[in-house]
């Protein structure tokens, strides 16, 4: 069979329409087995499928060309000549990629390869068309022809070269089938060469026997690359494996002497190997003390340490180990410089972010603590964020839940000029920017303020730069926006998490401070309940009771004595109506820093005792400076004293006297009621141990006496002390 074939083809050789579909079978076969080598992700492939495409490419021209349908006779040369470039491009990029060096297929690099295809593109495209054709040029070259045609071979012979220097080393380096493949490839390389030296003309007119050739290779390559994975398990000398590792590698002799280094513990140590070869490495680590010590000592170490490199400073991990023979015996060390800075200072940068947001946390939560109300905490806050990430306006918003859930209220900012103050009163939800982070419930980050669309024209008018908008959510509620901006720089990805754990922090406070309020007012609200069914509900059904009792008596004629009842109508009524002006009283707010202790507590003898008809008497002296802690003890004490009388006592009358002895400060509190026996009057006992508790927290003494005769007297003792600066009070 395969004899009958041959000599069909040597009758037919004159037949080049034969011949021509021969190869063109072949090559459309090679391409198919390219597109499934890349499937398979080979070693290779793409070089491999350039190879191949650039002959099928040439092929179709060659073809349309014989049978006419392109006429033009400079077509054909372009893509014999182009066919021709590619394939050997295509060939020593493939070497590269067997050889394990495709690094050097850098973009940069690759374009150095489109310069001759270009230059000939040019020269082709210049023929004189009328007085050249095909067949003057091809086969042979013509006398205007030759010196490009040459110039074009020798490219061509000069890449081939290169191709061959580079896969030729690895023939020592395989084994078995691995070093037959690696023969096959570089016959594969070099057989385009032979026609070229032997000057070798077409094939069939016009393919000519070069194009062949690399057809041939292509051949090759691809029965290499199908018969099994072994090219892409390629040995490593010591040059790949070590001149290439992202690490310093040093080797010692037995008696410490460098005998070899890589290029990247001559980058780490500042020294060449050609410097440092055959010299002791105690000299050359001199100021290495660790791994001095581990050589005198014998021992295998690892550590970690810093050296200074080019003026950088490197972070470095060593490790020094013992190079032993078979008989065990040490021969050597072999020391590891792992350069580990860029890792070091990823880490110390995310230690500086951690204390920066443990910095920014701790005065969050110090504001918190300080603040006595909301307002200003986030008044705080905004100063804080502000300095914090270096921006030059600041604005917080939050949901007014109460009056109108739609807006978010301007509560705090900084940098904000006053003639816009009114316009950023509130943020709508309706708006478009607003909306979009209710709905994705994430940060917003705005390159560029005046140019984004989002943005409405009031807040271009107020902010410039870039905008960054946090949302402040707490279980899972909507609390507002904090609003930031930067002129410079824009927003890093840290800083914006960092800004999002503060806005939570806040909101937390937000919410707290809200549920506070609501559970101050709804205490407050139980409170003033039972005060009035303790106080004033009581004598308004005392009264009740009594007039209601005195009408029956009318009636049945049997009210004996009508002046008693009147006198009980009337004491019911008016100590109603004490109590409810002392219910009042209360409801009214104080303010002992601004007023001072005398002040507040004159109002409260105005406004309670004058009112209900008592006789009272204020006796202060006017040179008395008490700290606040102690001015708020003493009100409280006054106030409770006060309250008893008017609940309790039925006085008429009422001396209060704060005065300064030469020891103490004392505030004295009588009254002209019938007195109490605290064993048996349990509310007015718990009055009297709030009292005592009020003073003991200032470091006071109380004194109580009490009788029918005499009624209620009250006496606290604050001891005060003489200093050279004053008076103070202990």
């Amino acid at each position: 069979m395969k004899k009958n074939l041959l000599d069909y083809f040597i009758l037919n050789a004159n037949k080049p329409e034969l011949l021509s579909i021969f190869f063109g079978g072949i090559i459309l076969a090679l391409f198919l087995s390219g597109i499934i080598f890349t499937k398979r992700k080979l070693v290779g492939r793409q070089s491999f499928l350039f190879l191949v495409s650039a002959l099928l490419f040439t092929y179709l021209i060659v073809f349309l060309y014989s049978i006419q349908i392109i006429r033009e006779s400079r077509i054909v040369l372009f893509a014999l000549f182009l066919g021709g470039s590619a394939s050997a491009t295509s060939l020593l990029f493939f070497s590269l990629h067997y050889a394990g060096q495709q690094y050097w297929l850098k973009f940069s690099n690759i374009l150095f390869f489109f310069l001759e295809p270009i230059f000939f593109t040019y020269v082709i495209l210049n023929l004189p068309a009328n007085a050249y054709t095909l067949g003057q040029i091809y086969p042979g070259p013509s006398s205007l022809f030759w010196a490009w045609d040459y110039i074009h071979n020798f490219y061509i012979i000069i890449i081939l070269l290169a191709a061959s220097v580079i896969i030729a080393p690895s023939i020592f380096l395989g084994i078995g089938t691995l070093r037959r493949k690696v023969i096959a490839t570089l016959g594969a390389i070099l057989v385009p060469i032979v026609p070229i030296g032997l000057g070798l003309g077409a094939l069939f007119e016009p393919f000519s026997f070069q194009m062949f050739a690399f057809t041939l290779s292509g051949l090759i390559l691809s029965l290499t690359l199908s018969e099994s994975n072994s090219i892409d398990l390629m040995p490593f000398s010591r040059n790949r494996v070590v001149e290439q590792m992202r690490e310093g590698w040093l080797l010692l002799d037995s008696k410490n002497r460098i005998v070899d280094a890589n290029i990247y513990a001559e980058k780490i140590l500042t020294f060449s190997k050609k410097e440092v070869y055959g010299k002791d490495a105690n000299t050359i680590f001199s100021s290495w003390p660790n791994i001095i010590n581990s050589l005198i000592d014998g021992k295998e170490a690892d550590f970690k340490t810093s050296s200074n490199a080019y003026g950088e400073v490197l972070y470095l991990h060593i490790r020094i180990s013992h190079i032993k023979d078979s008989m065990g015996l040490m021969i050597g060390w072999q020391i590891l410089l792992r350069d580990y800075t860029e890792r070091r200072i990823a880490e110390l940068a995310r230690q500086q972010a951690r204390d920066e947001m443990f910095s920014l946390l701790h005065s969050i939560s110090g504001a918190a603590s300080r603040s006595e109300n909301m307002t200003e905490f986030i008044t705080a806050s905004t100063f804080q964020l502000a300095y914090s990430f270096e921006s030059q306006i600041i604005a917080i918003f939050l949901n007014d839940g109460e009056t109108n859930d739609d807006l978010f209220l301007l509560v705090s900012h900084q940098g904000i000029k006053a003639e816009h103050i009114e316009s950023l009163a509130f943020l709508d939800k309706k708006n478009k920017l607003v909306s979009q982070i209710l709905k994705s419930r994430t940060s917003l980050l705005v390159g560029d303020i005046q140019t984004d669309a989002r943005i409405p024209l009031f807040l271009r008018r107020v902010f410039v730069g870039r905008l960054l908008m946090i949302p402040i959510i707490t279980d899972e509620e909507f609390v507002g926006f904090i609003l930031l901006t930067r002129e410079k720089k824009t927003y890093s990805n840290d800083e914006i998490t960092r800004l999002e754990i503060a806005a939570e922090q806040i909101g937390a406070f937000v919410q707290n401070d809200r549920r506070r309020d609501i559970a101050s007012t709804l205490a407050e609200r139980q409170r003033l309940i039972r005060d009035l069914h303790d106080s004033v509900t009581q004598r308004l059904y005392a009264l009740v009771m009594t007039t209601e009792a005195a009408q029956l008596g009318l009636k049945s004629g049997k009210l004996a004595q009508p002046g008693d009842i009147i006198t009980k109508l009337g004491f019911h009524a008016r100590q109603a109506l004490r109590e409810m002006r002392l219910f009042l009283h209360k409801l009214q707010p104080i303010d002992l820093a601004r007023d001072g202790f005398a002040v507040v507590l004159l109002h409260r003898l105005e406004a309670v005792e004058g009112r209900a008809w008592l006789e009272r008497e204020l006796d202060i002296d006017e040179d008395i400076a008490l700290g606040p802690e102690e001015e708020l003890a003493l009100f409280f004490i006054a106030q409770e004293a006060l309250n008893n009388i008017i609940k309790h006592a039925d006085a008429s009358a009422i001396k209060v006297k704060f005065k300064k002895n030469r020891v103490n400060y004392r505030l004295e509190i009588n009254d002209n009621g019938h007195g109490f026996n605290s064993k048996k009057v349990n509310r007015f006992g718990l009055g009297l141990k709030n009292m005592r508790t009020r003073a003991k927290q200032i470091g006071a003494k109380i004194r109580v006496s009490s009788s029918s005769e005499n009624g209620t007297k009250i006496v606290v003792l604050i001891r005060h002390i003489k200093s050279k600066k004053g008076v103070g009070v202990k």
